[in-house]
Parts: structure tokens; C-alpha cells; sequence
């Protein structure tokens, strides 16, 4: 039986499918017509949405994520996939307030997932703040789009990063010092972790939204059970393959 809390910033995203035959009279853009539309919990909430279906009725997960109602608003092709353009409102959270309940709730997890978006809910002190009040053998992992310190990087287990996140947010002197900590997605290539790629089999994707929170979920629910970073990245891999050949924001 594992304990699992997830802390970060939420939005609902939305997804209208629909169809164009034609440009506007007015100016040359396409006039777009909705046919359906589909929501669902994003960011740290879509981390939260892929571990409670990863996990058994033996485990228990918590998320505290910002209460700011954040959306992000896709219009998309319903034929092709291809999206016209994506609308975000209150694209901020509120910070967060550490406070008795989130304490016991840290105190009691065996794997914490900060997912950071950086839109304010999660200053670096908030997190070292959280880090601080684990319990003895807990597990932590961070995916964040702050730029990385050495506290940070000294208080967590492990950071998940895309490509462009670790080329910009992780500086160069703290790479080998925190080498063992650092796991870098690829998209379609896979992931990189300490000087290996680790391979994802080939498929045709659909849509990518989301696909880097199904892996942090699958990651860390893999690693709270195997106690292997290796075996669970191979797994995370697997399971970001699979939304991605889906469309929106998909649960494994």
C-alpha cells in the first residue's frame, strides 16, 4: 500500500472540435464551426487523473492543487487533429498556503508529485517548505518550469524535464552534481537518464497535450512500487506512448 499527494497548479482544458469550409468575407481566416467539445482536469489535476487509474484499491491519492480556475481552450479540426489556435484565461494561480492540513498530508505520503507550471501557486520556498516536512523515506519528484537551484535540486529525489526545460531552467554547474536526479523526456525518442536514451517504440501520434504529466504519473507510481528509476521510466515511457496516440488530454 502506497501513499501518494499531488501538489501543483490546475486548469480545466477544453477541447471544441469542429469543422472549417471557409474563409471569412471580413479577412482571411477560417470561419470555424463547432461541432462538440470535450473538458478535462489539467496540468497537476491530469497528474492526479493518470495516477488514481494507475493505482490500486490497496493506495491512496491526495492532490492540493490552486483553486484559480485556469482554462485552457483548444479549437481543433475535427477531421485532421490540427488546432487553429488555443485560448487561455486566468492563466495564474494563487499561491499556496502550507497549512496544517497540506502538513499531515505531506507527513503521511510516501511519494510526493510537485508539478509546477510556474504560474505562482509554488514559489522555491514553498517548495524547499514542503521538501522539509517529508517523512523519512518518502519519495519526491518535481516537473517544473522554474529555473532549477541547488536547494531544489538538494531537497528532491528526482526532476522530470523536457528537452528545452533542461537546455534553459537546469544551469550547467549543477549538472554533475545532480546527474542521479535528472530524467530528460524526448518526445518520440523517449527519455534520457543518466547518460542512456531509453527508447519508446514508434506510433503515430495524435496529440501530445498531457503526455508529460501521464509520464511523471506513471513514473512515480512505478518507482513507489519497484524501487527501480530505471524500470520506471521504461514503464512512464510506455504508458505517455499510449495518450498520445489518442486525442486531447487523455487518461492511461
Amino acid at each position: 500500500m502506497s501513499t501518494f499527494l499531488v501538489i501543483g497548479d490546475k486548469c480545466t482544458d477544453v477541447f471544441v472540435y469542429g469543422e472549417v469550409t471557409r474563409l471569412s468575407p471580413e479577412a482571411p481566416v477560417p470561419v470555424f464551426k463547432p461541432i462538440r467539445s470535450v473538458k478535462n482536469g489539467g496540468m497537476a489535476m491530469n497528474v492526479y487523473n493518470n495516477l488514481f487509474a494507475l493505482c490500486d484499491k490497496k493506495d491512496s491519492v491526495v492532490g492540493h492543487f490552486s483553486t484559480v480556475d485556469n482554462t485552457k481552450c483548444r479549437y481543433v479540426d475535427e477531421k485532421t487533429n490540427h488546432y487553429f489556435i488555443r485560448v487561455d484565461e486566468n492563466d495564474y494561480s494563487n499561491r499556496i498556503n502550507i497549512e496544517r492540513h497540506l502538513i499531515k498530508l505531506i507527513q503521511m505520503a510516501d511519494c510526493i508529485i510537485i508539478s509546477d507550471y510556474n504560474k505562482g501557486f509554488l514559489e522555491e520556498a514553498d517548495i524547499l517548505t514542503i521538501c522539509s516536512y517529508r517523512k523519512p523515506g518518502s519519495v519526491i519528484f518535481i516537473d517544473t518550469k522554474k529555473k532549477l537551484t541547488d536547494d531544489i535540486l538538494s531537497a528532491i529525489d528526482f526532476v522530470k524535464l523536457n528537452q528545452s526545460e533542461f537546455d534553459n531552467n537546469f544551469p550547467d554547474q549543477l549538472k554533475e552534481k545532480h546527474q542521479y536526479k535528472v530524467i530528460v523526456t524526448k518526445g518520440g525518442e523517449g527519455a534520457y537518464y543518466n547518460g542512456s536514451l531509453y527508447e519508446t517504440d514508434k506510433m503515430v501520434t495524435i496529440d501530445v497535450s498531457g503526455a508529460g504529466d501521464t509520464f511523471m504519473a506513471s513514473l512515480s507510481w512505478k518507482y513507489a512500487k519497484e524501487n527501480d528509476i530505471v524500470l520506471a521510466i521504461k514503464y512512464a515511457n510506455k504508458k505517455a506512448l499510449e495518450v498520445v496516440t489518442k486525442r486531447g488530454v487523455s487518461v492511461v
